[in-house]
């Protein structure tokens, strides 16, 4: 072997001990021992300053991994680690008393005679060896057929689940309406969604995002106030993009606006 080849088989034991120090593998994968030797037999050839360094490079790197494998056994020893081959050797020579021993000494059972009497012991089991099959137990609930029954238009119109004519027609009303009700062309949200019935509210409330939506009244908030400001528009706007404005309807606020509205 070349002295040129030498120095390079030593560059790549200082690439190897760098590799695994980095990527916090097992340490001992790199022999030691095999390679302090062969770096004593190449100090003892080396000639020139650059020699010397490389030979001290590599020394220092097994100095480290040296280091790092003592660290690994404390890591491994206070972590109370088991190479997965010396648990099977150790398996593989017991003997199936010894396996069984050891069986026991680990089972944590969740129900033992220790727990419960011994008499419950033999009613529990009575029960699960007398319970019959799960595929007998199956259909025992009797099916029940909901009852269907029709209703007319004016029927779902009455009960709010749907709208005399059609969706177009109800948003030209509701845009007369939001017309007619403002002042100085505009008007609070609450003033305006406010009615008797809360699902008249809601649906005043509906209406009116679909408006907003598609360009036909626009919102202002006003802080003073703590509401929104409804403002008409003469004619239907081109909206860009979307917004969403998140306002709360809920029952409890509903009836509070009611009974303000009443006191004033």
């Amino acid at each position: 072997m070349s002295f040129k080849v030498k120095r390079e088989y030593v560059e790549r034991i200082i690439s190897t001990c760098e590799r695994v120090l980095r990527r916090g593998v097992d340490p001992f994968t790199i022999e030691v021992e095999r390679y302090i030797k062969y770096l004593k037999d190449f100090l003892s050839q080396s000639s020139s300053t650059e020699d010397l360094i490389l030979d001290l490079e590599a020394l220092e790197a097994l100095s480290r991994i040296v280091e790092f494998q003592g660290r690994w056994i404390r890591d491994k020893s206070f972590k109370l680690y088991f190479d997965p081959l010396i648990i099977e050797a150790k398996v593989k020579s017991l003997s199936l008393s010894d396996l069984a021993h050891v069986l026991c000494q680990a089972l944590r059972p969740i129900a033992s005679v220790k727990m419960i009497s011994r008499v419950g012991f033999e009613e529990a089991a009575k029960y699960w060896l007398n319970l019959p099959p799960l595929k007998d137990r199956w259909g025992r609930l009797p099916h029940q057929i909901p009852a269907t029954e029709s209703m007319s238009i004016e029927d779902l119109i009455r009960e709010k689940l749907a709208l005399r004519g059609s969706f177009s027609e109800m948003v030209e009303e509701f845009w007369r309406r939001v017309k007619d009700s403002s002042k100085d062309g505009k008007i609070y949200y609450w003033d305006f969604i406010k009615s008797n019935s809360f699902e008249e509210s809601v649906l005043k409330a509906y209406m009116l995002s679909y408006l907003v939506s598609y360009g036909y009244v626009g919102l202002d908030y006003d802080p003073k106030a703590d509401d929104y400001v409804i403002i008409p528009y003469e004619e239907k706007i081109q909206v860009l993009g979307s917004n969403s404005i998140a306002v709360s309807i809920s029952y409890d606020e509903w009836l509070r606006r009611v009974k303000d509205v009443g006191k004033s």
